[in-house]
């Protein structure tokens, strides 16, 4: 069972769900091999890191990922609309099916300086450097 977690703790192989989400810290955070699965999140500044990591069904309005680090993590079925990820990487990751669109206000989500490198992108826009197309392989 998840419980709150100091600055800077480890969260290893844990589901995180709506019942288990308030109990995390995301400041400066590591994360393995957890599963985020039925998330639906206003806001939340993030500077964590994540390895390993699955993100499905998640809907993440007005967030910002800041310097955080992604490496071999699948998203799928993901939606963020105007959310931010500057500075951030994203490494040998899985898109699947995500949708990074503009907030209410027509405000775009923000990838300044943001890396991805070996990721595969499916049936998804708007993510990054492949922002103004929908992408689709195999």
């Amino acid at each position: 069972m998840l419980t709150p977690n100091a600055k800077g703790q480890t969260v290893r192989s844990e589901k995180i769900n709506s019942h288990t989400f308030t109990d995390i810290d995301w400041d400066e955070g590591y994360f393995k091999f957890c599963k985020f699965e039925g998330l639906s999140i206003e806001g939340r500044q993030v500077t964590s890191d994540f390895v390993g990591c699955s993100f499905k069904n998640i809907d993440w309005y007005w967030g910002l990922f800041s310097g955080c680090n992604f490496i071999n993590c699948d998203f799928a079925d993901c939606a963020f609309a105007g959310t931010r990820f500057p500075d951030s990487r994203f490494v040998d990751c899985k898109l699947v099916n995500c949708r990074f669109t503009q907030d209410d206000l027509g405000g775009d989500c923000d990838f300044s300086k943001t890396i991805a490198y070996g990721c595969s992108v499916e049936s998804s826009l708007g993510f990054g450097p492949f922002s103004s197309t929908v992408i689709s392989t195999g």
